[in-house]
This record gives structure tokens, sequence and C-alpha cells, in this order.
């Protein structure tokens, strides 16, 4: 007795672009809107942390100014 095998990834990409487009466009924007959310908290980060060494750094220019 042979049994058919059926290649699954190809039915489930078929399926994907022939009946599904919408959810295939949607999961794109998740993902993309997703990783558009973590590059932004990033530089967020990076500027708070650039905006803190300036303020520590003037700070330290202020209290020398005092000094002398």
């Amino acid at each position: 007795m042979k049994y058919n095998r059926y290649d699954l990834p190809k039915i489930i990409q078929k399926d994907l672009f022939l009946n599904a487009k919408i959810h295939l466009i949607l999961l794109v924007f998740i993902i993309l809107s997703a990783n558009l959310i973590i590059i932004t908290n990033y530089n967020t980060q990076l500027l708070i942390i650039q905006k803190e060494k300036i303020s520590i750094q003037k700070n330290k220019i202020l209290k020398n100014d005092i000094i002398i």
C-alpha cells in the first residue's frame, strides 16, 4: 500500500499567497512596526545617555569656573 505524501510547506505557501493576502500583508506590517519601535527605543536611549554625558561635562566646567 503506497501513501501519498504532500509537501506541507508548499501547500501552506500557496494558501498564503492565494487566499490570505491580506493576512500576509498585515503580518509584514506588524513585524515592520515592531522593528521600528525597537529602533526608536534604542535611538532614544542613546540620546538620553548623550544628554547625560553633556550635562555632566557642563557641571564639571561650571564647578571649575567657580573654583578659579
